[in-house]
């Protein structure tokens, strides 16, 4: 074969290799970039380990979805995010007993889409939590809100996000939904169907951050005047009652569209 033959070969290889490379990366493309929506922490985050001072904790502490399968983890907290979406949300994570409490800033984009979104925490003491507490989801709250107002958006320790390529399904009617309170040594309950659904004892562990769980199905929250075909959670009261008084309830600005 002359030089010209050699020639025409080679470029004729380097070419079919350079096709079947392109298409190559093209057939991978899809799955390289199926990624999850995503918050990454605006700020370094703040943590308190074991501090020899503790602070006990607001009335409200944490609200969260928790289904069978949940477990706390490091990349396994994602939120549900209803309109109209905060430009800057303030994440706290607190353990029971004070001896744990992180916050975390995240800024939105303008673009953000209402739903499910990963948030990352890049706390560099989490283990702390993840060997500290036998029973992690009862023992630690998590409270997601808008830094500037009072409205806050349900979490959730669902599968981990660093190789997800899909977020969580929508929340259904039938999913548990908890807030975890400091009730003040008072008796915390809902009122679902016109009846209390009193609170129930976090954990063993002495409740100095919070003592209560409350928790109900999402479906008896919803509003029974939404328009056709829609699902909303507009706000979340929780009562306590001291003796025989019952005291002024608390009130969670929540908004939950599904």
């Amino acid at each position: 074969m002359n030089a010209v033959g050699v020639s025409s070969v080679y470029w004729l290889r380097r070419s079919t290799l350079l096709w079947l490379g392109w298409n190559a990366l093209v057939l991978v493309a899809p799955a390289a970039h199926a990624q999850v929506p995503r918050l990454s922490p605006a700020a370094p985050p703040l943590e308190v380990v074991d501090p020899s001072e503790r602070i006990s904790g607001n009335a409200a502490v944490g609200l969260g979805f928790v289904l069978g399968s949940d477990a706390i983890g490091s990349d396994r907290l994602w939120a549900y995010i209803s309109p109209p979406v905060a430009k800057k949300l303030k994440l706290t994570i607190s353990s029971i007993d004070g001896r744990y409490y992180a916050e975390v800033d995240y800024v939105t984009s303008a673009g953000q889409q209402p739903g499910w979104v990963a948030l990352d925490l890049t706390l560099r003491s989490f283990s702390f939590v993840e060997k500290n507490y036998s029973n992690p989801m009862n023992e630690i709250a998590v409270l997601l809100g808008d830094a500037d107002t009072s409205r806050v958006y349900p979490v959730r320790w669902g599968e981990p996000h660093s190789k997800a390529a899909k977020t969580p399904p929508v929340p259904q009617d039938s999913d548990a939904i908890r807030v975890y309170m400091n009730t003040e040594r008072a008796r915390a309950f809902l009122v679902v169907g016109g009846a209390p659904v009193y609170c129930r004892d976090a954990s063993s562990v002495s409740g100095f951050k919070f003592n209560a769980i409350c928790e109900t199905t999402l479906g008896t929250l919803k509003q029974k005047d939404a328009a056709p075909g829609q699902r909303i959670v507009n706000g979340v009261e929780v009562f306590r009652r001291s003796g025989v008084r019952t005291l002024a309830p608390v009130t969670l600005d929540i908004a939950i569209q599904y």
